[in-house]
């Protein structure tokens, strides 16, 4: 079976682990790489584009509304296809497969909608071929699915907004997490030929063009459901669909905006910017039990030295954590994260069990605040083993009477 992917499927994998280096009882948490692969193909699979995430929905005050041609997926394509349409582009794909009308672009939402071809039965004179232009049987032909997080449960009614030329081009069936209810299949559109109409009616044995509101889904549960689409006759042409919990709504002209799902920007780095791997983060403000006279910057996010008190000038001051680890001893790489201070290049020492293993000192800067990034090199450590940073204030006289403030943000400990 082949499958046809109109935007991305994102595969997610999260690869997580603790540690338990705590300053006193706080014990923290953190996670270490997200690798999130997209990929996915347009619609024929002539080209492959990388997007976030594959169009979804979402259900609103008891209202899903869906352009067609915003599809997850398609499948069961090999014989007939949805194609879509849009104002002034014409797939190369379309000019090749058989279709007895130009496109329909004016009128339509969004100026696009598809169309299942090619089409080889516009009228009665022409053979019905089940399992090729015709399929009675719901979910056999052209597959689109519609990912929909519904936050209430409970019956919705379908409406959708279809352009029928003749008598063999206006009926689609509907479906839900892979199941074909008949109360879903076989919408029908009689009225309203020649133009965008929108139709709730269900053909049914007795009365072919059906009543209004015949067509329902019954939604088990709220979260996450996928809607379905898949074709009743080639050449039926299709704009939008509306899922509803009111009975007595009617949609008028092009109808509501789509309700598509997009999600809220993700948190982004607040420091740490260069760093794109670690085991561990000793955070100054979080991690060290024992910070001596350093001063939080809240703002920043960092430890710093008053400087303007003299008795912090051309001193080290110290900040102290117990290591708490599980297992056997660790051998890392090490850096020191401080923040640039124009009026002078802090010094900073780090000392493991009362050893100096490290003594640097922050690049020249133009600008305050700019991370830096320096190597300490290896550390092994376990369980009750003691870290010092310290930092003195310094001034390189660049801004009279200043000092430097002995940012630092953290300790970074990283697989070799």
């Amino acid at each position: 079976m082949n499958i046809f992917f109109k935007h991305t499927l994102s595969f997610l994998w999260v690869l997580g682990f603790t540690y338990a280096i705590s300053a006193s009882a706080n014990e923290e948490v953190y996670e270490s790489v997200n690798k999130v692969v997209h990929e996915g193909a347009h619609e024929g699979v002539h080209e492959v584009t990388h997007t976030p995430y594959a169009h979804s929905y979402q259900e609103q005050n008891g209202m899903v509304v869906i352009e067609a041609e915003n599809y997850a997926t398609q499948t069961q394509a090999d014989i007939r296809r949805w194609i879509t349409f849009s104002k002034g582009n014409t797939p190369s794909e379309a000019k090749q497969l058989a279709d007895a009308d130009a496109p329909h672009t004016k009128g339509a939402s969004g100026g696009s909608y598809i169309e299942s071809l090619p089409d080889t039965r516009v009228n009665h004179n022409e053979a019905l071929i089940k399992g090729e232009n015709f399929s009675n049987a719901a979910g056999a032909m052209a597959i689109l699915t519609y990912p929909v997080y519904f936050s209430q449960a409970g019956r919705y009614y379908i409406w959708g907004r279809g352009f029928s030329t003749g008598p063999e081009d206006n009926g689609f069936h509907f479906g839900l997490n892979g199941q074909w209810p008949d109360t879903s299949q076989r919408m029908q559109f009689c009225k309203g030929k020649h133009a965008w109409t929108w139709s709730s009616q269900q053909r049914r044995p007795k009365s072919h063009c059906g009543t209004p509101n015949t067509l329902w889904v019954d939604i088990p549960s709220a979260g996450q459901h996928t809607f379905m689409l898949s074709m009743r006759e080639d050449g039926a042409e299709l704009d939008k669909i509306i899922l509803t919990k009111d009975k007595k709504f009617i949609p008028k002209k092009i109808g509501p905006d789509q309700t598509l799902y997009t999600p809220a920007p993700l948190p982004k780095k607040t420091g740490y910017f260069s760093i794109n791997h670690y085991v561990y983060k000793l955070h100054a403000t979080s991690t060290f039990s024992d910070v001596g006279d350093f001063s939080h910057d809240k703002k920043h996010n960092v430890l710093f030295i008053d400087s303007s008190n003299k008795k912090h000038q051309n001193v080290y001051i110290t900040a102290t954590q117990k290591m708490k680890t599980k297992g056997r001893a660790k051998t890392l790489e090490a850096s020191l994260v401080t923040l640039s201070d124009v009026a002078g290049e802090s010094e900073y020492r780090v000392l493991h069990n009362g050893k100096l293993i490290a003594q640097v000192k922050n690049n020249p800067a133009t600008q305050d605040y700019q991370e830096q990034v320096l190597p300490l090199g290896e550390i092994t450590f376990k369980k009750g083993d003691t870290l010092d940073v310290q930092a003195k204030a310094m001034t390189n006289g660049k801004i009279q009477g200043q000092y430097s403030r002995g940012m630092w943000r953290g300790v970074v400990l990283q697989r070799k």
